[in-house]
């Protein structure tokens, strides 16, 4: 992927327009200068919103929050009927968490970070900046402590709850690889998934981090841990990893990094020795999002709305019909069934599988 291109996942999200009616034409001298490009504009409120392109799902509590293209924000109380809520930004929102019922935080472009503190209803504007590169994910440690991060390295931190964020460099972010995922394992480590076979994870909270030696020259565009201690990696063609055990990944020299200079390994024994066994799918087509089932076993949505569903013992992958045919980028099991975001908005996906 060219290092001048955003991620897949992204370059997919081509953006939707709005059709607004005929408005009566008045004088040029009557209308108001545009706003400077470093005061954030509010999303517009619109009809239809659940339909338009959507990034991400997920739960406050009982209630539901969407997010997606020109900062529209969604909230649902059943995951049948939606409301758009007042967003203090339009910039494309790409991801959404919430540490508790009542407090997350939505991340996107001009490294925009928003938090709620009443569950998804209204929203403030903590970080933005025009100037700086897109942010794809976000994750609190606890109510003072977060970390989000992004396009061409970008990493930014928290102390205070959000209310100030400063960016972090170190020999990882210098790198310049896009930071797609993050997440937190249930001994305190944290991990980082990204552009062109990034791996990377801390064991100090994000002070410090080590990057991993990869099996894959490809994406990664997701990941996720099914119990707290095992993570699973995927991306692009369908490609999905597993490491039982983080802390046995071994490490290499940031300076020494070249992209292109990866290898796709085949043999397991070679995979292995990274840490990592490849689960081997029968497809394709790119994963952006899944979700780990109330059973344990995992399921992934991407391109074209294909989905693979894992075993319990994440051993094998097969595919799992959804009724779909666009893009999914996130899902999220509700009440027995799935709800999907994508292209075509909000979905009901049916019975959980």
């Amino acid at each position: 992927m060219s290092r001048r291109l955003l991620p897949a996942a992204a370059a997919l999200l081509a953006a939707w327009s709005v059709v607004a009616g005929a408005q009566e034409q008045v004088p040029d001298e009557a209308v108001p200068p545009p706003a400077p490009a470093d005061v954030a504009k509010p999303a517009l409120m619109v009809t239809g919103a659940a339909k338009g392109r959507l990034l991400d799902l997920a739960q406050a509590g009982s209630r539901l929050v969407a997010v997606g293209d020109h900062g529209v924000i969604l909230t649902s109380e059943d995951g049948k009927a939606w409301q758009q809520v007042p967003s203090p930004v339009s910039q494309m929102l790409t991801r959404l968490r919430f540490l508790d019922e009542k407090n997350g935080w939505a991340v996107g472009y001009d490294a925009t970070i928003l938090h709620t503190a009443d569950g998804g209803r209204t929203w403030s504007l903590q970080h933005r900046d025009p100037e700086a590169r897109v942010l794809f994910d976000v994750l609190f440690l606890d109510a003072q402590n977060g970390l989000a991060v992004g396009g061409y390295g970008s990493l930014y931190r928290t102390a205070d709850g959000g209310k100030t964020w400063e960016r972090q460099t170190n020999p990882v972010t210098e790198i310049a690889q896009h930071f797609n995922r993050i997440l937190a394992l249930a001994d305190g480590t944290l991990f980082v998934a990204g552009e062109r076979g990034m791996l990377a994870r801390s064991k100090d909270a994000g002070a410090t981090w080590e990057l991993l030696k990869s099996p894959y020259s490809g994406s990664y565009f997701g990941a996720l841990s099914p119990d707290g201690k095992r993570v699973l990696a995927f991306g692009m063609r369908g490609n999905v990893y597993l490491s039982e055990d983080l802390s046995a990944c071994p490490v290499q020299d940031p300076a020494s990094f070249d992209s292109y200079a990866i290898e796709t390994l085949s043999d397991p024994a070679q995979i292995a020795a990274l840490g990592w066994r490849k689960l081997d799918s029968p497809l394709q087509e790119s994963f952006f999002g899944g979700s780990v089932l109330p059973d344990g076993r995992v399921l992934l949505v991407g391109t074209n709305a294909v989905a693979v569903r894992s075993d319990a013992g994440l051993q094998t992958l097969e595919i799992q019909k959804l009724p779909a045919s666009e893009t999914l980028n996130d899902i999220q099991p509700v009440a027995q069934r799935l709800l999907g975001v994508g292209r075509r908005g909000v979905q009901d996906l049916g019975a959980l599988p």
